[in-house]
């Protein structure tokens, strides 16, 4: 087996396994942000999908792995999409925890 192919099926496996582990943790907690960090793994198991399209050469019409391609900017585009999609996830939980600590806090000074 080839070392490329390898380690692209590797990325698929833990990217698979991240939407896998965000799915639930959405369909158990039902936020915004739990559904945006489940957005931002979708968008990289799109990222692990292209560059398996790369690896098995399927499509090639599309150019993965080309720059100024139109696969080079699928894989961009999911990337960038990713990253701020899982990072406005973390942000909005940790905000709304942030919001919800504070109201207990407060509530407790009144008493």
């Amino acid at each position: 087996m080839n070392v490329t192919v390898l380690k692209v099926l590797l990325a698929l496996a833990a990217t698979s396994t991240l939407l896998v582990a965000s799915a639930i943790v959405h369909w158990r907690r039902r936020s915004i942000g739990s559904a945006l960090q489940l957005l931002g793994a979708a968008c990289f198991v799109i990222v692990a999908l292209t560059h398996v399209f790369e690896a098995f050469e399927i499509l090639p019409v599309a150019g993965w792995g080309q720059p100024r391609s139109f696969g080079h900017y699928i894989d961009l585009g999911a990337a960038v999409l990713g990253i701020t999609l899982g990072c406005a996830g973390l942000f909005w939980q940790y905000g709304h925890h942030a919001s919800r600590a504070g109201e207990a806090l407060s509530s407790r000074e009144d008493t």
